[in-house]
């Protein structure tokens, strides 16, 4: 039952995800795409713990999320920020044409480390987040609200600095 709501509140956030970029005003969108994921995160450890409450509301926050960084890049390179499955095959992909000897080495090299970093970021972020657990408890989601909220005040600096208005990064 759990999983079909996650599912679903997640397909629900992603598409909302999409009506609010197709409708967005301002260069700061995103933030805003952010906000919802990083209240609860927030919340969430003050809430008396409701897995049918929870789960609805981190999946809907995370399809917004997923919708708001879609088409990320790391130089030119497309990168996703909520699976590394993808990003450890480009990563595999590119230390296989290194060491094969072939194609722009110096390019495969630079996506390799690349993608190198958003994997070991990915996991090192599972590793600290699940020993933060076991200490912590349901308050280490809070370093992912100090993420969001790092996120949220570098994008905005970025937008800021470079005087954007409606276009974002």
């Amino acid at each position: 039952m759990l999983r079909c709501f996650s599912i679903l509140f997640f397909s629900l956030g992603f598409l909302f995800g999409m009506w609010f970029k197709d409708h967005r005003k301002n260069a700061y969108w995103r933030v805003y795409g952010l906000l919802p994921l990083c209240v609860m995160t927030a919340i969430l450890p003050f809430l008396t713990p409701n897995a049918l409450l929870e789960l609805p509301i981190i999946a809907f926050s995370a399809g917004i999320m997923m919708k708001t960084f879609t088409g990320s890049q790391i130089e030119n390179h497309p990168f996703v920020i909520f699976m590394t499955s993808g990003n450890y095959r480009r990563m595999l992909t590119a230390l296989y044409y290194v060491i094969e000897g072939s194609g722009v080495q110096k390019e495969y090299r630079r996506q390799a480390v690349n993608y190198g970093f958003v994997v070991v970021s990915f996991v090192v972020g599972a590793v600290v987040s699940a020993l933060l657990m076991h200490f912590i408890h349901i308050k280490s989601i809070w370093l992912i609200t100090i993420s969001l909220i790092t996120i949220m005040v570098y994008y905005s600096s970025e937008v800021k600095r470079l005087g954007l208005k409606k276009t974002n990064l």
